[in-house]
């Protein structure tokens, strides 16, 4: 064994323990919070094992092995039941990438801890908060701890290897757990939204009205174990593996305006790139030819592309590259001049196989306060985005599938987290999106996949079903249609700014185009059911050795 880990167990039982001290938990989630907290304070372990002896003896390799790896905190919830709890976070995050459970056998991100099977840091539980003693249940206390955890910035790992054959399920999620969970992570009118869904899918909204009046008065009287309300979990800074190779991926179509000044942008980075491929999907006879000749210093390669699209223009350029990393990146942004070290420097601090920078816009909703921070992230943004290129080797390349419309960077980020991968959000990996009105995806009329285009088209984007067709419940598609729809009858540039007097304008304006819209969903249901019955276009990527030669 190497580093120490205290054994936390639950109940009267006690088993053999020689990698570092045990300690009794009590039943009591209110109870057992107190004594977590004290003994994280007191402890000299690095590591901390909240264990049922119900599950039979910890494997003292296994956890070994699990102390040297890249999470924060390992656990085997989705083994003993936690996957899809509670179901209301349907209602309110249906399509959250960290929401979706990868299988159970798989070693994956996944926040739905169990308390009976948890591996975790001292650090996390000194900086982030003990268990929440306002749940009476540890499942409840589980999962609002999980939650918690990936929020603010800790990498939270499900893994098999903590179980042995003995597998016991979880207790129930008490309703009154459920109701605490939904007010610990959402805000009051989503609560309330929850609530009434919960009430009318169930018939129980006399069960359903007193977990709220319970958990309201739990919330109120006990505050949640989080030290400040803005602490977060930050790893140290490392230090970049010397030359490395990088190539550039940079798309582009109707915006040679705004490509030189990214252009400039790459020129005085410093981590220098081995190679700028900029894929030219612009008419032959508009093509500036001249522009590429003065970034010579840069290794500038154009592609020229007659077959426009997104993603086929990045996979091409990942089948050209000839650099070890890849970085991703729009033509309408802006970047300084530490974009490629920085988001270097963040996957290798987290060990992350996917890192996704933070993308300023100049218009639309405001900027998310966990923007601010390293986090596991909840979407990958190919606009701003770093990988090793050995990564679509393992996964693929883009789904051409989504050429011409959205989502295809977020089903790619899916597509690794699903298959066990990291994604990591780098705070300082900043780019300016301009969010041009022309050019790019505007060219075929996409600039939100819910928002209007025209009054004819398919609402929404038929890829933004594709999407969520491909990987989530017929519930969560559904969801995702009632909020996206819903949302969508504001503009784009008042996105989560309208005031209630503007919405209320915006939903009587939208009532007297109900049928065409009706009309518009059924046409972008079906023509997704065609994509999803023709199945993804994913390439592979080889490793020819005449594109990797210098």
């Amino acid at each position: 064994m190497g580093e120490q880990v205290d054994l936390l167990s639950w109940g009267d039982e006690r088993g053999e323990w020689s990698a570092g001290a045990e300690v009794r938990l009590d039943r009591s989630v209110r109870v057992a919070a107190v004594q977590l907290a004290s003994h994280a304070a007191a402890t000299d372990a690095p590591w901390l094992l909240l264990w049922d002896h119900a599950l039979g003896t910890p494997d003292l390799d296994a956890v070994a092995e699990l102390t040297a790896g890249r999470a924060d905190a390992w656990h085997s919830g989705l083994l003993l039941g936690t996957g899809g709890l509670p179901e209301e976070h349907d209602y309110i995050h249906p399509i959250w990438p960290l929401s979706l459970d990868a299988p159970p056998d798989l070693e994956a991100v996944s926040w739905r801890i169990s308390l009976d099977a948890l591996l975790v840091r001292t650090e996390v539980v000194r900086v982030l908060g003990s268990l929440d003693g306002a749940f009476e249940g540890r499942t409840g206390a589980g999962l609002e701890f999980g939650r918690r955890l990936i929020d603010r910035g800790a990498v939270v790992f499900h893994t098999p290897r903590l179980l042995g054959p003995v597998r016991r399920p979880v207790e129930p999620l008490l309703e009154h757990d459920r109701f605490t969970f939904l007010r610990r992570v959402f805000g009051r009118k989503w609560v309330r939204y929850a609530a009434a869904r919960r009430a009318a899918a169930h018939l129980h909204p006399l069960a359903v009205r007193s977990a709220l009046e319970s958990s309201a008065a739990a919330c109120a009287s006990v505050r949640r174990p989080l030290p400040e309300p803005d602490v977060v979990l930050e790893r140290s800074p490392v230090p970049v593996p010397a030359d490395p190779s990088v190539t550039v991926v940079l798309p582009t179509l109707g915006r040679y305006e705004l490509l030189r000044p990214v252009l400039d942008q790459l020129r005085v980075q410093t981590v220098p790139p081995l190679e700028v491929l900029v894929v030219d999907q612009n008419d032959p006879d508009q093509r500036q030819m001249d522009l590429y000749g003065e970034y010579a210093d840069i290794r500038l390669r154009p592609i020229l592309q007659d077959v426009r699209g997104q993603w086929i223009a990045r996979n091409a350029a990942v089948l050209e590259s000839r650099g070890d990393w890849l970085a991703f990146i729009d033509d309408d942004s802006e970047v300084g001049p530490d974009f490629i070290e920085t988001h270097l420097e963040g996957l290798h601090r987290y060990d992350a196989d996917l890192s996704t920078g933070a993308s300023l816009a100049v218009i639309g909703a405001p900027v998310p306060d966990n923007y601010a921070f390293f986090r596991v992230a909840d979407q990958w943004d190919s606009g701003n985005g770093m990988c090793h290129r050995d990564l679509f080797q393992r996964f693929g390349l883009f789904d051409q599938q989504f050429d011409r419309q959205r989502r295809g960077d977020a089903e790619f980020g899916l597509r690794v987290q699903q298959g066990g991968g990291l994604v990591i959000h780098n705070p300082h990996a900043i780019r300016v999106h301009l969010k041009a009105q022309e050019g790019g995806l505007r060219t075929f009329g996409s600039l939100d996949g819910f928002r209007h285009r025209d009054r004819t088209s398919p609402l929404p984007l038929p890829s933004m079903v594709y999407y969520t067709k491909r990987y989530h419940s017929p519930r969560q598609v559904r969801e995702d249609l009632v909020i996206g729809l819903t949302q969508a009858i504001v503009p784009y540039e008042l996105k989560r700014r309208a005031t209630p007097a503007q919405w209320a304008g915006f939903v009587f304006g939208e009532v007297r185009h109900l049928p065409s819209t009706v009309r518009r969903v059924r046409a972008s249901l079906a023509i997704a059911d065609g994509m999803v019955a023709a199945g993804p276009e994913i390439p592979e990527l080889g490793d020819d050795p005449v594109l990797r030669g210098d």
